[in-house]
């Protein structure tokens, strides 16, 4: 199978996963977290853009594209419900602040360098920098979520997780295949895969274990 198929499907799962996700919370079986879901919705749809502009291929833009559009939807929905978008706890604080100063180093950089402020020599060492910090990004982004989901499992369900742990697995193979192992772009999908991993992974034994006790 050629990588745009292969890309065209991990975006096509990204939807599926969206899809599941969204009935579920009309249902209120998730709760969506509104600060990390704030992060994803801005963070996925500047990644997309500084991809695009470093000339990504169709394959490799396709999820990204999917994705950023999808999370803006979720993001609106869980800000709408919330109490409060401002994180109580310090360290949700301290890591939205972070994925904010991050954001504008990596933003304004960007910028810099499509106004040609940047000297052509260190062009293509400014972009590896852009997409490293839109990718540390994803941590400081899923922070508040993954504690939720520690202290309250039953606010998320595995299935779409699961999905979108797949879909990134896909987009590791047709980066891969692009640009081989060696590559910044290959950071975006594996530090995806393990987050969404975890989370997929933790509220699946939760429902085990809750389903077990109810049972026996």
């Amino acid at each position: 199978m050629e990588t745009l198929q292969l890309g065209i499907f991990a975006a096509l799962l990204q939807v599926a996963g969206y899809a599941f996700y969204g009935s579920k919370i009309l249902r209120r079986d998730i709760r969506p977290n509104a600060t990390s879901w704030l992060m994803f919705a801005y963070g996925t749809t500047l990644l997309f853009i500084v991809e695009w502009d470093r000339d990504a291929s169709f394959a490799l833009l396709a999820l990204p594209a999917a994705c950023a559009l999808s999370s803006v939807f979720v993001a609106f929905y869980a800000l709408r419900k919330a109490r409060g978008w401002w994180p109580v706890h310090t360290l949700e604080r301290f890591s939205f602040v972070l994925d904010i100063l991050l954001t504008l180093v990596y933003l304004g950089t960007w910028i810099l360098l499509a106004k040609g402020l940047i000297a052509d020599r260190d062009k293509d060492l400014t972009e590896i920098l852009i997409l490293i910090c839109v990718n540390i990004t994803t941590f400081t982004a899923f922070y508040p979520l993954l504690r939720q989901v520690y202290n309250h499992p039953y606010t998320e369900h595995a299935v779409p997780w699961t999905i979108w742990s797949l879909a990134y697995t896909l987009l590791a193979v047709v980066t891969f295949v692009e640009n081989g192992w060696a590559t910044e772009l290959m950071l975006y999908p594996l530090s995806n895969i393990c987050m969404h991993g975890y989370v997929a992974a933790h509220t699946a034994l939760w429902r085990y274990r809750h389903n077990e006790a109810i049972l026996s």
